[in-house]
C-alpha cells in the first residue's frame, strides 16, 4: 500500500530539505515523531512514535534509507519481511517554488491490514503537512532576519524542553 500528498512552499530545495533532514527538529512541527541521534546515510536512528491518536508511544529503530541533498530524505522502519512502514519526503524545484511530495508505503505479509487504516493515514499525512509547512514557512521568515545569539539558544532551549518531555 502506497499513500502520497504533496504540497509547495517557497523556498529553495535545499533549505527545505535541510530542516526535514534535520532530525532534532522534528519535535519542533512534527505531531508524534521524536527521533534521537542525527540523521546520516544509512544510519540507525532511534524513532518514538504515538500510535493511537498518540496514546501508546512505539520505540523503535529506523534506517536512514534516501540521504540526497536537496532532492530527497527518507527511512523505514519494520519487523523483518512481515511489515516494513517507509515515509519519503521528496523534493523537486518547480520555478520559485518547491514542490514537496511526502510518501509512505507499507510493504510485506501484513502490508493489506494498511488498507484498513487507509483513512486515518491520509488524514494524518495531511496533519503532518500542514504541521510542516507552517514550520518551514515559519524558519523561512525568520532566516531573512540576522540569527542573533538569543533566537539560537531559544531554539536550542525549545528543542531540549521538547526532547525531555518524551
Amino acid at each position: 500500500m502506497k499513500e502520497i500528498t504533496a504540497f509547495a512552499l517557497t523556498i529553495t530545495p535545499i533549505r527545505a530539505w535541510t530542516y526535514i533532514a534535520d532530525l532534532a527538529a522534528f519535535a519542533l512541527w512534527h505531531p508524534t515523531y521524536r527521533f534521537r541521534r542525527v540523521a546520516t546515510p544509512h544510519a540507525e536512528v532511534g524513532l518514538t512514535f504515538g500510535m493511537l491518536k498518540g496514546e501508546l508511544p512505539l520505540r523503535t529503530e529506523a534506517t536512514i534509507v534516501a540521504y540526497e541533498r536537496a532532492q530527497r530524505f527518507a527511512w523505514r522502519i519494520g519487523l523483518g519481511g512481515l511489515f516494513t512502514l517507509s515515509e519519503e519526503y521528496a523534493l523537486e524545484e518547480a520555478g520559485p517554488q518547491t514542490q514537496v511530495r511526502h510518501t509512505v508505503r507499507m510493504e510485506g505479509a501484513l502490508s493489506p491490514l494498511g488498507y484498513l487504516v487507509r483513512r486515518g493515514l491520509r488524514r494524518s499525512m495531511r496533519a503532518q503537512d500542514a504541521a510542516l509547512l507552517r514550520y518551514l514557512t515559519r524558519e523561512a521568515r525568520g532566516s531573512s532576519l540576522t540569527i542573533n545569539r538569543q533566537r539560537r539558544r531559544a531554539r536550542k532551549a525549545q528543542l531540549t524542553r521538547k526532547a525531555a518531555n518524551d
